[in-house]
């Protein structure tokens, strides 16, 4: 405390000098007159206005959310940049529509081979979670993504099972609405504190994801056309 208010009293004095660099494990330091003021870096602390607030039950629902957060962020980055870069493929090698679809019924027989015995180790609300924060990262609301990268059954199917949950996959990713917890925890993740939090709540490191090998780089598709062909309406392929 007696170091803040020396540092509020001298003002722009400080502010003019740098911090002198010094070797080994003495803390960088300011020098002015006769004070030595000692300078380091401080980690954002995120508060929560709703914490003093939260009953038992609440509390939790919060941490059963920062665990199934754990698990299902990784992976919906992870499916983010894939998405991101099949796009930026098809865009700047101008895939017709129909070696899009081609290219994308490979890629999903490949998803499925290798990360398909990896997500039913989910749990279906860590599922449902992934989903919606796949939304989040690419604009996409779940049901589209589901229907384009699959096919229209298995996004029928599960818009019913989301909808026994009371979601909807149709709804779009709201920050400000019913995705805010969401949006709180992606807000600590990206500013590094998400580790410490989950150190905190439960005593361990948070639970690492696995990436099978081939997919580590981006997409791994073993298939590009030779040929640049026109569809057949004569029009170059969009991204959609």
């Amino acid at each position: 405390m007696t170091v803040l208010l020396l540092a509020f009293l001298l003002g722009g004095q400080l502010c003019a000098q740098e911090p002198k660099p010094v070797s080994g494990y003495a803390m960088p330091y300011i020098i002015s007159g006769n004070d030595t003021i000692y300078v380091d870096d401080i980690m954002p602390a995120v508060v929560s206005p709703r914490s003093k607030r939260m009953s038992k039950r609440q509390w939790r629902e919060y941490y059963k959310r920062v665990h199934n957060f754990s698990k299902a962020y990784p992976y919906a980055l992870f499916i983010a940049q894939t998405i991101h870069e099949t796009d930026s493929l098809f865009e700047a090698d101008h895939y017709t529509d129909r070696q899009q679809d081609k290219y994308l019924a490979k890629l999903k027989d490949d998803l499925l081979k290798d990360f398909e015995p990896i997500f039913r180790q989910l749990t279906l609300k860590q599922g449902l979670m992934m989903i919606r924060l796949i939304d989040r990262e690419v604009g996409q609301t779940p049901y589209y993504i589901l229907k384009r990268y699959l096919d229209s059954p298995t996004a029928t199917f599960w818009q019913g099972v989301a909808k026994v949950f009371g979601g909807n996959l149709k709804q779009p990713y709201d920050k400000f609405g019913q995705d805010r917890d969401l949006e709180q925890l992606v807000g600590i993740w990206h500013k590094g504190g998400f580790d410490g939090l989950y150190i905190s709540i439960f005593g361990r490191r948070r639970p690492e994801i696995y990436i099978p090998e081939r997919f580590r780089n981006g997409p791994s598709v073993d298939q590009s056309p030779k040929t640049k062909k026109r569809s057949p309406r004569g029009k170059k392929a969009s991204t959609r």
